[in-house]
C-alpha cells in the first residue's frame, strides 16, 4: 500500500514537544479558582464538561491559556529539531498528517510559527474547535473516509479516545520516541492493503 492512504494524528505535547508544563501545579491552580475538588484529568476536557458559568470557564482557560504561552518561551527549537525535519519530511512524502492539541489555537499558532511548522496550522484541531480528543479524532476520520487513521499519543486519555474513535492508536512514553512511533505507523501502513 501507499502511504496515500494513510493519515497520522499526532498529538502536540508531550509527544511532538517535551511538556514544558506542570499540569499539577496548573490544575492545582484552576481548582482554587474554581472552588473545587476534582482531579481535572484530563484538564481540558474536564473543564469543558463541569457544570460551570461560561464565566469561570473562560477564567480556567485564561490561567491555562498562560501556563501555554509560557511554555513555548521555555521552549528551545534544538530540543525537538529531529521531530520537527521528520514531521517536514514526512509531508514531502505526501503523508497526510494532523496535529490535535488541547491548547488553545492562539497558542498552537504561537508554538508552530516558533518550531516552523506554520504549514501545518490549518491541519491542526485544537480545543477551540473540539475540546474532546475523541471529538478531535472522530472529525479528522469524517475528513477522511477509507483512509487508516494512526493516532501518536502519550497519555492513556488519548489512547481511551483512539480506541472510541476507531483509529488505530501508537503510544509513546514522550517526545524522544516520536520518531520510532513514526516508523511504526509507516511500516502499518505499507503493511495492510487498506
Amino acid at each position: 500500500m501507499g502511504l496515500e492512504n494513510c493519515v497520522l494524528i499526532l498529538d502536540v505535547d508531550g509527544t511532538l514537544i517535551p511538556l514544558n508544563i506542570d499540569f499539577n501545579e496548573l490544575r492545582e491552580r484552576v481548582r482554587r479558582l474554581l472552588n473545587i475538588d476534582h482531579p481535572l484529568k484530563p484538564l481540558g476536557e474536564s473543564i469543558a464538561s463541569l457544570p460551570l458559568s461560561e464565566e469561570l470557564k473562560n477564567k480556567a482557560w485564561e490561567i491555562i491559556e498562560e501556563a501555554e504561552l509560557e511554555s513555548i518561551e521555555a521552549l528551545d527549537p534544538n530540543t525537538v529539531r529531529d521531530n520537527i525535519d521528520l514531521i517536514k519530511g514526512l509531508e514531502d512524502q505526501g503523508v497526510k498528517i494532523y496535529l490535535v492539541t488541547m491548547r488553545s489555537r492562539r497558542t498552537l499558532v504561537k508554538l508552530l510559527e516558533k518550531l516552523g511548522l506554520s504549514a501545518f496550522t490549518d491541519s491542526s484541531i485544537t480545543r477551540d474547535v473540539y475540546p474532546y480528543r475523541r471529538k478531535q479524532l472522530e472529525y479528522i476520520k469524517s475528513l477522511n473516509p477509507n483512509k487508516l487513521l494512526v493516532f501518536i499519543g502519550d497519555t492513556v486519555y488519548d489512547e481511551k479516545a483512539a480506541e472510541q474513535a476507531g483509529v488505530v492508536f501508537i503510544k509513546v512514553d514522550n517526545y524522544r520516541e516520536l520518531y520510532s512511533a513514526v516508523y511504526k505507523a509507516i511500516e502499518l501502513c505499507r503493511s495492510l492493503d487498506y
